[in-house]
């Protein structure tokens, strides 16, 4: 799409036989050279072929041919007209100045297109004509219809105008008439209707009354008996007059079933979060009771350690706690499964294994390690572990994506390729136990599987996802962890 700072103007043409069908071809035009325009910092160059569509029709979008910043300053276009079953086409130079933003190629083809230094330029509008003379009067019309009549010999009535008769004003069961003050004359008004004030309060001619003539009170007297608003001491309640009724709201309180109070008994229901965590110098001494960090930290196993104590944030196992004599060597293509249990929600960038010993070398590109949820979805992924696992080392592997994992069960997933030999592979440290290996598999039927493996062997990639009711138990509990 061309920068909106070029101006353009919309080329149409429609091309038919004598015989009114449409022709077939196209139509090119072409700018003599490469165009600058320096305003867009944009060069434009090759031809805009217009194919004709079924109608004969072309609409062809072009750059001004003065486009200001355009360089060079003056150009024209090549228009070449290839039809079909036309024994010669024309070829013809025109230009589109922006004051025209729409022409036809009607209006810009030559006749003759090989008359010399002919450029086809639209020019503007011409001035409007004089106004010819005014046409022969028409015959006068013919009333078709009255007020919806339409015989011969029409006769209106008062009603058919909306009028009323005249014989109906000033008569009874008619209408009255209105003097010049816009009043009904007396002369139509029923004996008795209006009978003339002969006095008010027994004063008569021009009577004023006092408040003393209608039984009253002035306003001195009114002052004496009657307490006036602006004499009142409460003029308004929180800028409400009238009958005023307050809430809690109008109070800027909170109404009592919806606050906190802080003293006294009360059930609270609904989540609630606090933006400052709560605190109690209590210890709880009840089973329900919220605790302390330095409660907890207190009463916590002496000397025990914890996966955070040593940056990590959840493991299988304490790796304190593998075997000093065996490590375990894992079959190529097969993929192995280590729980690990998050208690709390965590963001997730490593899965980290420990590495006992390792000739080096041997592993394939498609050695990776993976994370699974307890459904079996896999939401973290390894690039090649080729040249991560190292000899006698902490191998800590990125996951290409953090992950944001809820608190639950999940699996650490390896897949070891390369070593022709087992004992050639990087050697991992595992868990000591009864014989050479823990009963780490051990738990009830459907409940997860703490260590295990999934049946398919020849692996080169880690699955998306697989169910978890197919993982075989596997006594080789590999330590493994995730930070």
């Amino acid at each position: 799409m061309l920068p909106t700072t070029i101006p353009t103007v919309t080329v149409t043409a429609r091309y038919l036989t004598p015989a009114g069908v449409a022709l077939n071809g196209t139509v090119t035009f072409s700018a003599p050279t490469l165009l600058t325009h320096t305003g867009s910092d944009v060069i434009l160059g090759g031809p805009i072929v217009a194919p004709l569509d079924a109608d004969g029709r072309i609409n062809a979008v072009l750059p001004a041919t003065d486009a200001p910043g355009m360089n060079p300053v003056t150009w024209q276009y090549t228009v070449t007209e290839q039809l079909s079953g036309l024994p010669a086409n024309r070829t013809y130079n025109i230009v589109l100045p922006a004051a025209r933003p729409t022409v036809d190629l009607a209006d810009l083809a030559p006749a003759d297109p090989k008359a010399p230094e002919y450029v086809a330029v639209p020019g503007p509008p011409g001035a409007p004509g004089a106004q010819g003379p005014a046409g022969p009067a028409g015959a006068p019309g013919v009333v078709r219809s009255v007020n919806g009549r339409n015989t011969a010999d029409i006769v209106l009535s008062p009603a058919d105008v909306q009028a009323v008769p005249a014989a109906s004003v000033g008569a009874p069961n008619g209408v009255a008439a209105l003097d010049a003050a816009g009043r009904v004359p007396a002369a139509q008004l029923p004996p008795g209707a209006v009978d003339p004030v002969s006095s008010v309060n027994g004063k008569k001619g021009v009577v004023v009354l006092s408040a003393a003539d209608v039984s009253a009170l002035d306003q001195a007297a009114a002052d004496l008996r009657y307490v006036r608003p602006e004499g009142l001491p409460v003029l308004s309640v929180n800028d409400r007059t009238g009958k005023v009724v307050l809430d809690a709201a109008s109070l800027g309180a909170a109404p009592l079933n919806a606050a906190v109070l802080v003293t006294g008994a009360q059930s609270i229901d609904g989540a609630k979060t606090f933006t400052a965590v709560p605190a109690s110098g209590a210890a709880p001494t009840a089973a329900a009771h919220l605790t302390r960090k330095d409660y907890v930290d207190a009463v916590a196993t002496p000397g025990s350690w914890a996966p955070a104590d040593v940056g990590f944030k959840a493991w299988g196992f304490d790796p304190a706690t593998t075997s000093g004599t065996r490590s375990q060597y894992c079959g190529a293509g097969s993929v192995y499964l280590m729980g690990i249990r998050l208690t709390t929600p965590a963001t997730l960038n490593n899965v980290v294994f420990y590495c006992t010993g390792y000739v080096g070398g041997t592993l394939s590109e498609a050695t990776y390690a993976g994370l699974y949820d307890a459904n079996g979805t896999r939401v973290g992924l390894t690039g090649s572990l080729k040249d991560v696992i190292k000899d006698s080392a902490t191998a800590v592997c990125p996951l290409t994506k953090a992950y944001d994992a809820p608190a639950g069960n999940y699996w650490v997933a390896l897949l070891i390729n390369g070593p022709t030999e087992p004992t050639k592979g990087p050697a991992f440290a595992m868990a000591a136990g009864a014989g050479d290996r823990p009963a780490g598999a051990a738990r009830m039927p459907n409940a997860f599987a703490r260590y295990g493996r999934l049946p398919a062997t020849g692996q080169a990639a880690l699955p998306t996802s697989f169910a978890p009711k197919t993982v075989v138990n596997d006594t080789n509990a590999l330590w493994a962890a995730v930070a």
